[in-house]
C-alpha cells in the first residue's frame, strides 16, 4: 500500500515539474489609482491634508499555454497606496491571488485577460483619530486586463505593457483598482 502511495506522489511531482517547465512567467511593476468604495476609508484618507502620496503595484504570474491563442494564468498582485504628512501616515496595501485566462486574438502580441481574484486589504494607520492596523474582509472579485506582449512569438525575455482594472468587494463596499504596468515576460 505504501509503495502505491509513494509512486503516486512521485508521479504527481514529476507531472508538476513537467507543467512548470512548460510554463512561461511574468513580473511587473506599475502604478495607478484606487477608487475606494467605503465612506469610512474615503473620510480617513482625506484626514491627512496636503499629504504626499505614492501608488505602486506589483504582480507576478505563471502562464501555462493551452494552445497558440489561450493561456491559463496563476499568480498574485499587490497595490501599495502610501500617504503621509509629517508623522501621520495611512498605508493601504491590497493583495490578491489570481487565476484566469489570457486570450491572444492573433493580432501580434495584443491580448486580453480575465482573472478571478481572492484578496483583502491591510491598512496601517497613524493619525490623531486612529493608530493601528485594520484588515478588510477577504473578498473575491475579478481583474480585467488589456495589453501588448512584445515576447508573444519569441522564446526570450521581452516587455509587456498592460492596463488593468481589478474590482474587489470589501464587505459592504467595493474597491476598484485601475493600473498601468510594465512587465517582463518569457514564454516557453
Amino acid at each position: 500500500m505504501s509503495k502505491k502511495y509513494l509512486l503516486s506522489v512521485v508521479f504527481l511531482f514529476l507531472l508538476g515539474i513537467q507543467a512548470f517547465s512548460a510554463a512561461g512567467f511574468e513580473f511587473g511593476i506599475g502604478s495607478g489609482y484606487v477608487f475606494y468604495g467605503s465612506r469610512e476609508t474615503k473620510n480617513r484618507n482625506s484626514a491627512i491634508s496636503d499629504s504626499s502620496q505614492v501608488i505602486l503595484s506589483t504582480d507576478a504570474a505563471f502562464l501555462f499555454p493551452l494552445n497558440d491563442y489561450i493561456s491559463f494564468s496563476f499568480g498574485g498582485d499587490s497595490t501599495f497606496d502610501l500617504r503621509w504628512s509629517g508623522d501621520d501616515h495611512i498605508y493601504l496595501i491590497d493583495y490578491a491571488f489570481l487565476t484566469g485566462f489570457r486570450v491572444y486574438p492573433d493580432m501580434g502580441g495584443l491580448f486580453a485577460s480575465v482573472d478571478y481574484a481572492i484578496g483583502r486589504r491591510t491598512d496601517f494607520i497613524s493619525i490623531p483619530e486612529f493608530d493601528g492596523t485594520k484588515n478588510s474582509e477577504w473578498g473575491n472579485g475579478f481583474k480585467f486586463a488589456l495589453g501588448y506582449d512584445f515576447s508573444y512569438h519569441l522564446k526570450s525575455f521581452a516587455p509587456e505593457l498592460v492596463v488593468s482594472l481589478k474590482s474587489m468587494p470589501r464587505g459592504g463596499s467595493r474597491d476598484n483598482i485601475f493600473g498601468v504596468s510594465l512587465k517582463l515576460t518569457k514564454h516557453k
